[in-house]
Order: C-alpha cells, then sequence, then structure tokens
C-alpha cells in the first residue's frame, strides 16, 4: 500500500514528519506556556485515541502528540478547536477556519518564564506580553524564535533565541 502525502502541506499545519511511515506528530502552541487546566482532557483524549498515548513536553513550552496515522489529521484538527479558540484567537490571533487545524508553523511557539504571576523576581507578566506578541506575528511562515523572561536571571534563555526579551 502506498501512502500519497503531501509534506509541505502537513507540515504547514503543524504536524512533524517522523521516521515511523505512515505516522505523524501534533505541535500544540501553548504562547507564554500558560495552559488552563481544561485542555489536558482534550490532549489525553486525542494522545490515546488518535496517538501513541504520549503528550510529550517540548523545549519551547508546546505539547507534541506522536503517533497520529496521516488518516487521522482532519479528526484531530476538528477535536483542536477549543484549543485554538481559547489559546488563539481569543488573544486575537487570526485564524479563517479553525476547523483545518492550525494554518502554519513558521514561527516556533513563544516561551516565557512564570513571571510577575508567581516568580517575586519578575518585572513584567510574561504570559501577557508572549500573548500579545503571539497576535502580531501568528500566523506566518517564518522560523522564528521568541523568548520573554521576567528579570536579569534569564530562565528561559532569552539570549539563545532570534528575539528574547529581559525583564
Amino acid at each position: 500500500m502506498t501512502l500519497d502525502v503531501n509534506t509541505k502541506a502537513v507540515v504547514k499545519n503543524a504536524y512533524r514528519i517522523t521516521k515511523h511511515r505512515g505516522k505523524t506528530a501534533l505541535r500544540i502552541r501553548i504562547p507564554g506556556g500558560y495552559l488552563k487546566a481544561k485542555h489536558f482532557d482534550l490532549l489525553k483524549e486525542i494522545a490515546e485515541v488518535y496517538g501513541d498515548g504520549i503528550v510529550h513536553l517540548t523545549t519551547r513550552q508546546g505539547f507534541e502528540i506522536s503517533g497520529i496515522d496521516y488518516s487521522s489529521i482532519p479528526k484531530v484538527n476538528s477535536l483542536i478547536n477549543p484549543l485554538l479558540q481559547d489559546l488563539e484567537i481569543d488573544i486575537g490571533v487570526i485564524i479563517k477556519d479553525t476547523s483545518n487545524g492550525y494554518p502554519s508553523a513558521g514561527t516556533r511557539n513563544i516561551a516565557a518564564c512564570i513571571g510577575n504571576r508567581v516568580c517575586p523576581f519578575a518585572n513584567y507578566n510574561t504570559t501577557a506580553l508572549a500573548q500579545r506578541i503571539e497576535k502580531e506575528i501568528y500566523p506566518n511562515d517564518y522560523h522564528v524564535k521568541v523568548a520573554l523572561t521576567g528579570c536579569p536571571n534569564d530562565c528561559i534563555k532569552s539570549r539563545m533565541n532570534d528575539f528574547g526579551i529581559v525583564g
């Protein structure tokens, strides 16, 4: 059996080509690393029903669900609508059709330290700024890495990114 897959379209849709034939991995964007607990059930469902049962926390504070069959991409895209609504559209990102999943995978997830919501050293709300930047730069096809840190301790290692802000 052959499987014709438009790999450029798959990658643009925030899926990764894996070394396992017929399988892909979905990257979930979490701007600023802040995710409401209600979304964990959805991530668990996608991983257990459509993936290999694993949810990986990436180095850029996103989630990756591996082991998804290419044939399941349309169903998974429809399932992530609540995530796209809460994590992208509600902060002002314009996505014309959320039923097709992520519109782009160029700009990497904006990483941020915990900020002044928790850290006594942080000088600003890093998550709020990450979401504001997300609204301005996503979606696009440029491979850009952005990181925000609330104080000079630079817990997120913002200096190792294309664009970093130190509070």
